[in-house]
């Protein structure tokens, strides 16, 4: 029998979710109660999470929905609404449960102006696009996705290395000359020069990304920073984490599967105007071996399509995602009775 969607508080009902996370992607994905909470206190996008109780009141299914709040780098707030994710328990499989849920969530993103939808990528995510895992379960979703209009936009991975046996991660970390730039650590008394900076550079997301870390208690050693040292001046930046860091990042999203001693990175990026200096490949390889001295084994970087770039130092695909939207008239239409 279908059960009729509930809206539920996820940080109350946060151990359930996990639970019901847990048992079905506890191997490929496993989630812990201080994730969860992390990302939904630190994101402000209006969101719907949606679930269903079987007859003995656990949780069966759930569903996150967003709608874009942050203005894009063309200072406009897009008309973006978003699937974060969606688990229907094995039993309910098949009984329309997922549709369901899924048309609640139409319904809430067209009261919201919503008119694309996209599956994953989201601020404070999960999951960069759909899994690209195998199994019954992972099936389903794509049947699901692409039965209620969902298109494919290329493909995204998770990149990892074990530093143990990473060249780049043998020599001395710290601060690292080259030429006129060096490479160093966040200062947090630059916090102003480096928001600016990002602004200007990445405007977007990657820009709010740093600011509402920044705000959130971002260490600075989870930030570091090219800078010309003729002027001082910021030209670059990337984002670092080990299991310590206090604002916990995609790279170590997945801490189950990472050993020990994980750390990641990402994103990481050079201003527009000093590209092609080898910047990109040196603030890298900096952090590498930053992570490498703080006693870091396994190292992720995540959501990326430059495999090749991160694969010079030895870097492999681990998971791959991929990235799906639908156009929200055409979801509605395939949820329709009619």
């Amino acid at each position: 029998m279908r059960r009729n969607p509930l809206v539920i508080d996820p940080v109350a009902e946060a151990d359930a979710i996990v639970e019901l996370w847990n048992r079905h992607m506890r191997d490929s994905f496993p989630l812990d109660r201080s994730l969860l909470l992390q990302q939904l206190r630190l994101d402000t996008d209006p969101r719907l999470c949606l679930g269903t109780r079987d007859e003995g009141g656990r949780l069966s299914a759930m569903m996150l929905a967003k709608r874009a709040a942050r203005p894009g780098p063309d200072g406009t707030v897009p008309a973006t609404g978003y699937l974060s994710w969606l688990l229907v328990d094995q039993d309910q499989r098949g009984k329309g449960t997922g549709t369901a849920l899924l048309a609640e969530a139409a319904r809430w993103w067209k009261n919201h102006d919503v008119s694309t939808v996209r599956l994953g990528s989201d601020h404070y995510h999960l999951f960069p696009g759909r899994p690209l895992e195998h199994g019954a379960g992972w099936d389903a979703l794509a049947r699901f996705a692409h039965r209620h209009g969902f298109s494919a936009e290329g493909i995204e991975c998770d990149l990892i290395a074990d530093l143990r046996s990473l060249e780049a991660a043998r020599s001395p970390a710290g601060p690292k000359d080259t030429g006129h730039y060096a490479y160093v650590r966040f200062d947090p008394s630059h916090a102003d020069a480096v928001i600016a900076f990002m602004e200007r550079a990445f405007a977007g997301r990657w820009a709010d990304e740093i600011a509402e870390g920044i705000a959130a208690g971002l260490r600075p050693d989870d930030l570091a920073l090219a800078v010309d040292t003729r002027d001082g001046s910021i030209v670059g930046f990337s984002r670092i984490y080990d299991a310590a860091s206090p604002v916990r990042g995609p790279s170590v999203y997945w801490l189950g599967l990472m050993g020990q001693k994980p750390g990641g990175l990402g994103p990481i990026g050079i201003d527009a105007s000093r590209r092609g200096e080898g910047l990109g490949m040196g603030l890298l390889r900096y952090c590498v071996r930053e992570l490498a001295v703080r006693g870091v084994e396994t190292m992720v970087i995540d959501w990326t399509d430059l495999a090749d770039f991160y694969g010079k130092i030895g870097f492999k695909v681990w998971k791959r995602y991929e990235p799906m939207k639908a156009e929200l008239k055409n979801l509605l239409q395939s949820i329709s009775p009619d």
